[in-house]
């Protein structure tokens, strides 16, 4: 039977981010994601003893920051 969690990490915008062209704005969420990404992928081997895999994932901007929520199945 499949387990499934919740995981979610956070990185903050720059200013500059705000006033950037869209060409600009789109380099900054992605490298931003890759550094969530990063992490989460680490995270994933302490989470509850670990051995989950990531299903989907929500991006959510809350103010100056980017919020990465994740759904994990082991």
């Amino acid at each position: 039977m499949a387990e499934y969690g919740v995981m979610a990490q956070s990185v903050d915008l720059k200013p500059e981010a705000y006033s950037a062209s869209g060409a600009l704005l789109a380099r900054t969420i992605t490298e931003s994601t890759n550094q969530i990404l990063i992490k989460a992928a680490k995270g994933l081997q302490s989470v509850q003893g670990g051995g989950w895999e990531i299903l989907s994932h929500q991006i959510t901007r809350i103010g100056d920051h980017l919020i990465v929520s994740f759904l994990l199945r082991r």
